[in-house]
């Protein structure tokens, strides 16, 4: 498959993967038109096809990170300017694994944050309680930002939703359906599409035909139930539930 936007057969969309082929998020299409995005399914236990995935939970004490001072941790005056793809942060009491981040989200004036800046890491580097990471930034900071000011400016380090999606009745951004089994286990991770968009079949506590469908949040993990809007933030119900599933139109962002 070539990167970027691209044409999904049905073997691409049934395959999964023990290592990570492609980039959180990228986007497929069949030639019907349904679409899908890629991700790394979380758990350790096997998730059946048509189940609704939302992304991870964030990190543990992944906030409010202090940018580190020059000369510290391999922080030069230059990470701070407008156009650098590099930043030094101190890490938290919780260690970070290799890439384990897909964003970094920069609070300029800390808690008072006076600007925000979301950019897209390339990557980052391992780091144990206290130690510093080394941010390897995709987007760099953009040419409007001051000088950034370790002690007052903070990071989050953030996980794209695609990242450990689960089945969850904790609420969090949709990230897509399950169009095929994934047999995770403790020491087997899978990698693979899920779909959002266009005709799917998902599990449900409810659904009825023309109303739009919602992630449950208080049933059974993975199910969607009716929104009382006319159109929910899942999709909409092409028919009404029956035996705890439903046919529906996706529109997952």
């Amino acid at each position: 498959m070539e990167t970027g936007y691209r044409v999904l057969t049905t073997t691409d969309i049934n395959t999964l993967d023990t290592v990570k082929n492609d980039q959180y998020g990228a986007l497929g299409v069949s030639e019907d038109g349904r679409q899908f995005r890629y991700v790394k399914f979380g758990g350790t236990s096997t998730i059946q096809p048509g189940f609704l995935l939302v992304g991870p939970a964030a990190p543990a004490n992944s906030t409010a990170l202090a940018i580190t001072a020059t000369g510290t941790g391999g922080q030069v005056a230059a990470n701070l300017l407008a156009g650098s793809r590099t930043l030094v942060v101190t890490n938290g009491v919780t260690a970070v694994t290799q890439d384990q981040f897909q964003y970094v989200e920069i609070n300029v004036g800390g808690a008072s944050s006076t600007a925000s800046y979301s950019l897209k890491l390339a990557g980052n580097t391992a780091a144990a309680n206290g130690g510093y990471i080394t941010l390897l930034l995709q987007d760099p900071l953009p040419a409007s930002a001051t000088t950034l000011v370790p002690g007052t400016d903070v990071v989050n380090l953030v996980l794209s939703k695609y990242n450990g999606c689960a089945a969850s009745t904790t609420g969090n951004a949709p990230a897509g359906v399950t169009v095929t089994q994934i047999v995770n286990t403790a020491s087997v991770t899978n990698y693979g599409w899920v779909q959002t968009a266009g005709k799917a079949i998902v599990k449900a506590t409810t659904a009825t035909i023309g109303l739009g469908i919602a992630q449950d949040q208080a049933g059974t993990a993975g199910y969607v139930i009716i929104t009382a809007a006319t159109t929910g933030n899942l999709g909409w119900a092409k028919a009404s539930a029956v035996s705890n599933t439903a046919s529906v139109e996706l529109s997952i962002i």
